[in-house]
């Protein structure tokens, strides 16, 4: 599993969606909603969800694209799909963070591992520098 905003599916993306994909059976992609961008970025996503997740699974036909929870913090696509690992971009600190969290309060049992994979020139691929072109 892996999760993203994928607001403008840039080269970045797909190394990191290809280097998942490499590493398992199955991947399933975790789009955010467009409520959870704004909550954590503080700004819509230039692209709706919507748009978002069809050019997800136009691009990544062999992988499941499912919304993101409706509500920050819930994990519920963890317990409901019981993914054996996650696999994080390398800017995905956060999420790491908030795994942990979930971890030490107990709720390993729906927690898999986690992994960092690598980055893709962040330099140029990255969705913050792209959407101030």
């Amino acid at each position: 599993m892996i999760f993203g905003v994928f607001d403008g599916l840039h080269e970045g993306h797909r190394h990191f969606i290809s280097q998942a994909a490499a590493r398992c059976e199955r991947l399933i992609i975790v789009v955010t909603s467009d409520e959870i961008v704004s909550e954590l970025k503080g700004r819509a996503p230039k692209y709706p969800f919507e748009q978002r997740m069809e050019t997800i699974r136009s691009a990544f036909p062999a992988s499941k694209a499912i919304s993101g929870d409706r509500n920050l913090g819930e994990w519920n696509v963890l317990r409901e799909h019981s993914p054996e690992i996650i696999f994080l971009g390398y800017d995905q600190h956060v999420i790491a963070d908030e795994l942990e969290k979930l971890r030490e309060a107990g709720e390993a049992t729906v927690l898999p591992e986690f992994e960092f994979l690598d980055s893709h020139e962040p330099h140029k691929f990255k969705s913050s520098l792209l959407r101030s072109e």
